[in-house]
């Protein structure tokens, strides 16, 4: 404001400074009454997505023991199957490989729901890993007493022989093979469930053999 504006500036009036001086008196406590609303409401919001989360996360978590005993299984079958065909310098032929096929039936008493599977196949005799299959289950909810599609898990690696029909030929070299089976539900860490034996039996084949099981009181390796 200029001297001359000053001047002109009638008696008893207000220069801009006490003019927001004045405003802030009246408006200061609008502002602060308003941001306590905002603080309120998002506090508001953090407890109801913190409740949101323990029931559609915390709550529904499972404990190891709750997944194994909420698991049976049924209609079990295995066999070896012809994984590929392989052309290589030094070898030509097929690699067979473990597979176990399975449903799957919720005992317990809760929906079960995205369940990791992991089958370990192994020797019988030593233990030694043949490979591994995984999958993964139960898109949609299965309910306490409901029953799984078919769930097939194969190894990644096996035998490799010239035919499927020449490990029939040298089936007395076969070796026994079973299959570790693990699984993971709801945020649960990976729990064992049951183990099954491979059955010497390739898939095409006509040809069976059985597996020697174990004595009574012997215990898997």
């Amino acid at each position: 404001m200029t001297k001359s504006d000053q001047a002109n500036t009638p008696s008893g009036s207000r220069s801009d400074r006490e003019w927001q001086e004045f405003l802030d008196e009246y408006t200061g406590p609008v502002r602060r009454r308003r941001g306590w609303l905002v603080s309120t409401i998002l506090l508001a919001a953090l407890i109801l997505l913190g409740v949101g989360y323990w029931r559609s996360v915390a709550r529904s978590a499972m404990s190891p023991e709750e997944v194994a005993k909420s698991i049976e299984f049924f209609q079990i079958d295995s066999q070896w199957v012809v994984k590929e065909k392989v052309v290589y310098d030094d070898f030509k032929g097929v690699i067979l490989v473990p597979q176990v096929s399975f449903r799957l039936r919720n005992v317990g008493r809760r929906d079960i729901q995205y369940m990791y599977l992991l089958g370990v196949f192994r020797f019988f005799d030593n233990g030694k890993t043949i490979g591994e299959g995984y999958q993964m289950t139960l898109k949609e909810p299965l309910p306490p007493g409901g029953e799984s599609d078919l769930i097939t898990l194969t190894s990644g690696f096996g035998y490799r022989g010239s035919s499927a029909s020449a490990f029939e030929k040298y089936r007395k070299d076969w070796r026994d093979a079973l299959v570790d089976l693990f699984a993971k539900a709801r945020n649960s860490k990976m729990v064992p469930l049951k183990t099954f034996y491979i059955a010497r039996r390739i898939g095409g084949q006509p040809v069976e053999v059985q597996i020697e099981r174990p004595k009574e009181g012997e215990k898997l390796p």
